[in-house]
């Protein structure tokens, strides 16, 4: 970023850069003034800086191209719980549970591990390939899982853990990215409303599974939320605009006498607020997960109503989504950073509500504040990684890998989490297990922003 002429005016924009609140390149809009004309760098950040680099209109209908893929795709992996039972219980008796366990769990782990792979192709302007060939493969394996046939848990696994799982993590990045771009310095909202998708998208694919398998067969069940995908993705991936690509920043100075920090290495792998802000997320992620997975075994071991604990669940998932959204806005305005810290330190304290959640009143309370602090915590950890980089330009690959991490830590938190209670169901070990690691979170997070504001001011 350029120094300035005007050095106070250098000094809020500095503090709203940090804050997520400035676009990246915004503050080097200079002016020589001994001529009175634009410098080289306005000329070269000049798209990069307009509120919509794009229009209006196409950001925010790629906003909702974004949603309906991400609500088409991470849907089958937010919805695996109704697979999981129907696999038990009727399609692959002869497999554990544990063992059908891992389909999902794969299914996670490419989602967020192929984001890397998603997020480079698009920084290189392969976007849309980049979508069409991730919803090709989706497709073809979702319809391929209504062919597999009962017993067969590694026709199941290629299609849906292996298969499915590739596609959702080709598109998931992107569409995060692809949205995020059109809203420079403020994507906040624009990745809090694509990240909410999935979770309203596995609502609604649980409940049509759950009506449609007792009736016409798991087969055309399958099918018929593969065809609504279909029409979704396509309607998806037309409402698509790509933007211009930001550009890096530029060495070019406006003043001699004013030195330009350097910001090189802090859009590199080894920037160290940025590895923080890696094991602050895969911390929370690990901790965070267990009352999602556990809830309802949490409730039926202290003998609540079955219907109850339905829709208990079903209000913790409609709680996430909004936690996905509402926050987002309040990031945009007073800094993603700060906000992400806020609602880490909120869920490292309401994870102890559960102790109370043996009755339903108390279940119920634990569900909405739990539910939205931890859909908090999920949307704000992308806008804080995007909000800490110096360059826009390195967005996709610095947000794919970052959420490598996080899929190792989605892929052994629940088995860590149940390990931990036993067969005992000892909770409070489960609850004290979780509330370390989001408080460590918090904590690593703290430690994060205040490297990041000593580099800026080298």
């Amino acid at each position: 970023m350029s120094s300035m002429d005007h050095p106070e005016k250098h000094s809020v924009d500095s503090h709203r850069l940090e804050s997520g609140l400035l676009p990246r390149g915004a503050s080097g809009e200079t002016t020589n003034l001994s001529s009175g004309s634009p410098t080289k760098e306005l000329l070269d950040t000049s798209a990069s800086t307009s509120p919509y680099p794009a229009g209006v209109t196409k950001a925010w209908l790629t906003v909702l191209g974004c949603f309906l893929i991400q609500f088409s795709t991470v849907a089958s992996v937010n919805s695996f719980g109704v697979f999981q039972d129907f696999y038990a219980s009727e399609f692959l008796t002869n497999s554990s549970a544990s063992r059908i366990s891992w389909i999902g769990s794969f299914e996670i782990l490419l989602q967020l591990g192929l984001g890397a792979v998603g997020g480079k192709l698009c920084d290189m302007g392969h976007t849309r390939i980049v979508f069409a060939i991730g919803t090709v493969i989706y497709l073809v394996c979702f319809f391929m899982l209504s062919l597999t046939q009962s017993g067969q848990y590694y026709q199941v696994f290629l299609s849906q853990g292996f298969g499915m799982g590739i596609g959702v993590g080709l598109c998931y990045v992107p569409a995060l990215v692809t949205a995020a771009n059109h809203f420079p310095g403020r994507q906040a909202v624009a990745m809090g409303i694509v990240i909410s998708s999935g979770s309203f998208g596995g609502a609604i694919f649980s409940i049509m599974l759950n009506e449609l398998i007792p009736q016409i067969g798991f087969p055309w069940s399958v099918r018929t939320v593969a065809f609504l995908s279909l029409a979704l993705l396509f309607i998806g991936n037309t409402l698509i605009t790509v933007p211009p690509p930001a550009k890096k920043p530029s060495p070019t100075t406006s003043s001699s006498s004013t030195p330009t920090p350097n910001t090189n290495n802090n859009s590199s792998l080894t920037n160290p607020s940025y590895l923080l802000t890696l094991l602050s997320g895969s911390l929370g992620q690990l901790g965070g997960l267990f009352p999602l997975f556990y809830i309802q075994l949490f409730a039926d071991s202290h003998h609540l109503a079955r219907g109850f604990v339905f829709y208990s669940v079903a209000i913790m998932s409609f709680c996430t989504a909004l936690g996905r959204v509402i926050p987002s806005w309040f990031a945009d305005r007073y800094g993603a950073v700060g906000t992400f810290i806020v609602f880490e330190v909120a869920g490292a304290a309401s994870i102890f509500i559960m102790f109370g959640a043996n009755h339903p009143a108390g279940l119920i309370i634990f569900c909405i504040l739990y539910g939205f602090i931890f859909g908090a915590m999920t949307s704000l950890f992308t806008p804080t990684i995007t909000a800490l980089m110096p360059s826009q330009a390195d967005r996709g690959k610095l947000v794919g890998i970052a959420m490598f991490p996080v899929a190792i830590a989605s892929l052994i938190g629940s088995p860590l989490a149940g390990a931990i209670i036993g067969s005992h169901l000892d909770w409070w070990k489960g609850v004290v297990f979780s509330g370390v690691l989001l408080g460590a979170a918090a904590g690593v997070q703290v430690v994060a922003r205040e490297v990041n504001r000593k580099r800026r001011r080298v």
